[in-house]
């Protein structure tokens, strides 16, 4: 490998590199390292036409790289990928790139870095918000034990993006710092039916998403106009099907479909 030119992220960032690479029509892989985080960004004349960063590809991976404010580059003539993922102008990416560095230098003066371990709000249960999936998503791996950097590596999402999420959370008052002390034991306390089947949906549920199921629970239920205290097992059923919807894990929601299901079954 023909390594051509290197420096500090602290010194010139991505987007000034990739303009350097495009101005002069190079061909190579651009290499970036942030820590353990690491990333690639090929060329072929000036064009950008494949990135990979984790588990990140095309247009996501670059604008992941474009953020990082630390680590180091190096360039590589004339390696080339295997695959082809980007099909977008340099122009297009480089405002992009521009728009996402303002957004994360706002996020920054809220959150200082993607090591940050939140827990839930005790008070959430107060709280009437209506979330986007993903949000739901980033909110049912949040147990004051896991970071930023963990949970976005749970969802698939990059930790920029993971980090705007975060800075919605925040904003919504759904979220404080740790308490190690209290994050061990958080359990968000819902006022929910005493039934056998609530008890066993939120007991399984707790198992697969943590201290939010039973918030989840409540939620889901006023969204679809299902009484709790309902004996009809269609009602369950849409219920329990739904709620696996919101499990992150496939695994986990496919293991507590199964289970909920059995537990229909045997009842009835």
């Amino acid at each position: 490998m023909n390594q051509e030119i290197s420096g500090g992220l602290d010194n010139t960032r991505c987007p000034e590199i990739m303009k350097i690479l495009s101005l002069g029509k190079r061909s190579g892989r651009l290499f970036l390292n942030n820590g353990a985080e690491t990333g690639n960004i090929f060329f072929r004349d000036g064009l950008i036409i494949h990135a990979q960063c984790g588990v990140l590809q095309g247009a996501k991976a670059i604008y992941e790289l474009t953020v990082w404010t630390s680590g180091e580059y190096q360039f590589f003539v004339d390696d080339a990928p295997d695959i082809i993922t980007v099909d977008i102008s340099m122009d297009d990416i480089l405002n992009e790139a521009s728009n996402r560095i303002r957004q994360m230098d706002r996020i920054t003066s809220l959150i200082p870095s993607s090591s940050v371990i939140y827990s839930l709000d005790p008070d959430i249960k107060e709280k009437d918000i209506s979330l986007k999936s993903i949000q739901w998503k980033v909110l049912a791996n949040i147990n004051g034990k896991r970071s930023i950097a963990d949970i976005a590596q749970n969802v698939g999402l990059g930790v920029s993006d993971a980090m705007k999420v975060f800075y919605t959370l925040i904003k919504l008052e759904l979220l404080r710092d740790a308490d190690v002390s209290e994050s061990e034991t958080a359990v968000i306390s819902i006022d929910l039916p005493e039934t056998s089947f609530i008890s066993a949906l939120s007991n399984d549920l707790i198992r697969a998403i943590g201290p939010i199921a039973p918030f989840i629970i409540r939620e889901t239920a006023q969204d679809m106009d299902l009484d709790l205290l309902a004996d009809d097992v269609g009602q369950r059923a849409a219920l329990i099907e739904t709620l696996s919807s919101k499990i992150p894990d496939e695994r986990m929601s496919l293991k507590f479909l199964d289970t909920m299901t059995d537990w229909l079954n045997a009842e009835g």
